[in-house]
């Protein structure tokens, strides 16, 4: 352990001494320049005094950092400015200006090799976001995260015509050998949907449906499983067992869970002739329809928040001609459910009214929490909604709905 001269190891400056290194450090460890030094007692301007080997007797005192390191190079025994501060701390000083130029140079790198790998005119909006957001600063593998977005994006946006079907896990293991690559809580999940978004110039994505609708706009799904699309009485064209699986369904009226899997190998559903199609947000109201056995109707569960199996299902309906009714939950984020589902897929508002509301609500119901929604088909129901602060759930008003189906037939 390196031994210092009293007159440098002296407790009493070390405030003194770290104005020094201070300034030594942002001069990236250049003796220049002056540090302002302002000891408050006797003893501090003695110890400062000893140190510069001169009198001290203002309060202020000036230290020039050539002549301080001339006088530690003579005097200390062990060097200079650099040496001296390095036994003082233990640590020797930092170069600053090096260390941020490291720094600068390290966050750019692979900033600069996204830009040699991917050279749309999109590129340079997708590297100024990851520039601002940070996502690779200080990551060890950020260059290796750089190269398989790269190769993803790639393989997405340099495609002609429609894109490829494709699970996200499936592409992960063809491209990156690794089927969770791109899972949402991967960093790399998170680059290359900033790269997806640049190049369909939209901002990125801050809600799981709009990344997920992002994904399959270039025709990858999560995976062609796990989403599900809830119907009753829907019928398909094809003989195909997937088909076959859901026509006999159909037949025995019972209810059936359908999958992107399923969906690319059956085509487009349709409706019997003459048969209307109630989109409900609760699988308990597809429940009670096949229980009570309505004639007349099919029907589509979104189960909440449509899922993008049910708004593909949705839209073969809509485009098969099919004629579609919504029903849903009297709450805020069933409002918006609805607007929705009316404005993509031309649905029509069934028991959806202010009138229907108010026959139903109940003061002891649960309180409607969240932001307003207006109602798009019924002004009214949204003041009325506002008025009593109560939410009416679907399951709520079940016999309500299954009556007016009957009586519609």
């Amino acid at each position: 352990m390196t031994v210092l001269p009293e007159w440098i190891a002296d407790p009493i400056l070390r405030p003194a001494w770290d104005l020094v290194r201070t300034r030594f450090e942002k001069a990236g460890l250049d003796a220049s320049g002056k540090v302002l030094l302002r000891p408050a007692t006797r003893d501090e301007r003695h110890a400062i005094g000893a140190l510069l080997g001169r009198t001290i007797t203002r309060e202020t005192v000036r230290v020039d950092l050539a002549t301080l390191d001339a006088r530690l190079n003579e005097r200390s025994g062990v060097g200079g400015l650099e040496a001296v501060l390095a036994a003082l701390y233990g640590t020797r000083p930092e170069d600053r200006p090096a260390v941020r130029a490291a720094r600068d140079a390290s966050r750019e790198r692979p900033l600069q090799r996204a830009a040699e790998l991917v050279t749309a005119t999109w590129a340079s909006e997708w590297i100024a976001g990851l520039r601002r957001t940070g996502l690779l600063t200080n990551r060890v593998d950020s260059e290796r995260t750089i190269r398989d977005a790269a190769a993803v994006l790639r393989e997405l946006t340099d495609t002609e015509g429609a894109p490829i079907a494709q699970s996200r896990v499936e592409l992960a293991a063809r491209l990156l050998g690794d089927a969770h690559a791109l899972d949402r809580d991967r960093r790399l999940h998170q680059v290359v949907l900033r790269g997806l978004a640049a190049a369909a110039s939209i901002p990125v994505p801050d809600g799981t449906r709009e990344r997920e609708e992002l994904w399959a706009s270039r025709g990858v799904e999560p995976d062609l499983l796990s989403r599900t699309c809830l119907v009753w009485r829907l019928r398909v064209g094809t003989v195909e067992p997937p088909g076959r699986r859901l026509s006999d369904a159909a037949d025995a009226g019972d209810p059936v869970h359908v999958t992107e899997w399923e969906l690319r190998r059956i085509g487009s559903f349709a409706p019997a002739a003459g048969t209307r199609v109630l989109v409900c947000e609760n699988p308990r109201v597809i429940e009670g329809m096949a229980e009570r056995g309505v004639d007349g109707w099919a029907a589509v569960c979104t189960a909440g928040e449509p899922n993008l199996v049910v708004d593909k299902v949705l839209g073969n309906l809509t485009r098969a001609g099919a004629d579609l009714y919504y029903h849903g939950d009297f709450d805020w984020p069933g409002i918006a459910i609805a607007n929705r589902v009316i404005t993509r897929f031309a649905a029509r508002p069934c028991q959806m009214t202010a009138d229907d509301y108010l026959h139903a609500v109940r003061p002891d119901g649960p309180a409607l929490v969240g932001k307003q929604i207006e109602p798009l088909w019924d002004p009214e129901l949204g003041a009325a909604m506002r008025s009593h602060g109560r939410a009416v759930h679907e399951e709520s008003v079940l016999p309500l709905i299954l009556d007016a189906l009957t009586a519609s037939q």
